[in-house]
């Protein structure tokens, strides 16, 4: 009997330590509320990958323009002529839409070819005074950008897996009007020019496009471009671009 009380004495412990163990193993696995174990390495990030194919995006910056108006005019008469230059400054926003295809080579290098389209409000007009054969007179000038379009080249290099850094290259064609007032002091007209239509230049820069979230990218870019001079009246226009954009792309692929 003794011996028979000491076995289910000794089954008793054994089974509490089995439960025991479980418990302690159970709880090591997760707490109740089911967390998992701080010592198992936290899932990895999914790494973004700026990606090629076809793509749109829209895009704004400002730009600053510099026209140089130099003029030769003389009045209707004949006596009376006007000779020098001017330069203006034309600064303002500029906005618009692109669309793309590009493929890497190589792993590591890249070319895209894009179309694109802008609207810009940069205007400047000014008065100064001039010298002219007769008497003195003044001179009114305003120079103004509507739209632009383009096509372009943008070969690159890829940085890492998300980021890229690309050089534009292309044609642009931009909308452009100079106007051109010149009166000697008594009042009497010496010349009224007025010039419009699209004016054609080559542009280059430098631009970097990174990839934010799944499809989409941003890129920052700059360009310059000098573009074709126009004349009207002996009045010559030589226009010039600075031009600072942001874009964001969004990629089919």
């Amino acid at each position: 009997m003794k011996k028979y009380s000491q076995l289910t004495l000794f089954s008793a412990g054994v089974s509490a330590a089995a439960l025991l163990f479980a418990s302690t193993a159970g709880y090591a696995a997760g707490n109740y509320k089911g967390e998992m174990y701080k010592g198992e390495p936290a899932p990895c990030p999914v790494e973004k990958v700026l990606k090629d194919g076809f793509y749109v995006g829209a895009q704004v910056g400002y730009e600053s323009w510099r026209a140089v108006n130099s003029y030769s005019v003389t009045d209707a008469t004949g006596t009376v002529t006007a000779n020098g230059s001017n330069a203006l400054a034309a600064n303002g926003w500029v906005g618009g839409l692109y669309a793309g295809y590009g493929q890497y080579f190589q792993e590591a290098y890249y070319l895209a070819a894009e179309i694109l389209v802008n609207t810009s409000g940069a205007s400047q007009s000014n008065n100064n005074t001039i010298a002219t054969s007769a008497v003195g007179g003044t001179m009114n000038s305003k120079f103004s950008v509507n739209t632009s379009w383009g096509v372009r080249l943008l070969p690159g290099i890829k940085l890492n897996t998300s980021t890229l850094l690309y050089i534009p290259l292309g044609y642009m064609s931009a909308s452009l009007k100079g106007t051109t007032n010149v009166s000697n002091i008594p009042g009497t007209l010496t010349a009224s020019t007025s010039k419009s239509g699209y004016q054609g230049a080559f542009v280059y820069g430098l631009g970097l496009e990174t990839a934010v979230y799944e499809n989409f990218s941003i890129k920052t870019e700059f360009t310059h471009a000098n573009y074709n001079s126009f004349s009207s009246g002996g009045v010559k226009w030589s226009p010039y671009d600075n031009q600072f954009m942001l874009g964001l792309t969004y990629h089919f692929a």
